[in-house]
């Protein structure tokens, strides 16, 4: 919970930077250096180490940072360096990138299938959702064979399920609740 908090208000702040500068900029970097640090374990780990000094980590970072970072990103992550709070970074990016999506008028919207949906098939569900929300919409797609057929679509808390797996669920609930009552045999 402190660190839900902590992460959002290190975001809002860094947002009111980026919004003034380069929020795509930043946004970027903020993805793609959470990135570098959660699939290294050799970098995460020496980061996340408390018996590793200050100056080795913002070290460490300085080298694999090179010149690809701009040099907002490179100046907030050495402050959550020195106010050891680099543990943050993944909550920060999600929250930062939760508002800069809101800025830019974007929404993110989960598609999951049973089979991967075409090109087109995704292009319509991107403008079907962009005409709902009326918003730009960014669709993340996941294969899940449990689901028989048919979509699981989120976006933000609104979940549209079109699954056979769903539809034979209900069916099987209005069959229970069907055979749980009374049956009237009529006499003739």
């Amino acid at each position: 919970m402190i660190n839900g908090s902590l992460a959002r208000r290190y975001s809002q702040a860094l947002f009111e930077i980026a919004s003034q500068t380069s929020l795509d900029t930043i946004d970027a970097d903020l993805r793609e250096l959470t990135k570098l640090i959660e699939e290294n374990e050799e970098v995460k780990s020496t980061l996340l180490h408390p018996h590793v000094s200050l100056n080795v980590k913002k070290s460490i970072m300085d080298k694999l940072l090179g010149d690809d970072f701009s040099e907002i990103t490179r100046n907030f992550f050495y402050l959550l360096i020195d106010k050891k709070r680099e543990n943050l970074l993944p909550f920060i990016q999600r929250e930062f990138s939760k508002l800069a999506d809101e800025a830019r008028q974007v929404v993110e919207a989960k598609v999951a299938s049973a089979i991967e949906l075409s090109a087109s098939q995704l292009e319509g569900l991107k403008k079907a959702i962009g005409r709902m929300t009326g918003k730009d919409v960014r669709i993340k797609s996941e294969v899940r064979g449990e689901l028989i057929g048919g979509v699981l679509i989120q976006v933000g808390d609104r979940v549209m399920d079109g699954t056979i797996a769903h539809a034979l669920n209900r069916m099987r609930e209005d069959l229970r609740r069907t055979s749980e009552k009374p049956q009237e045999v009529g006499v003739k």
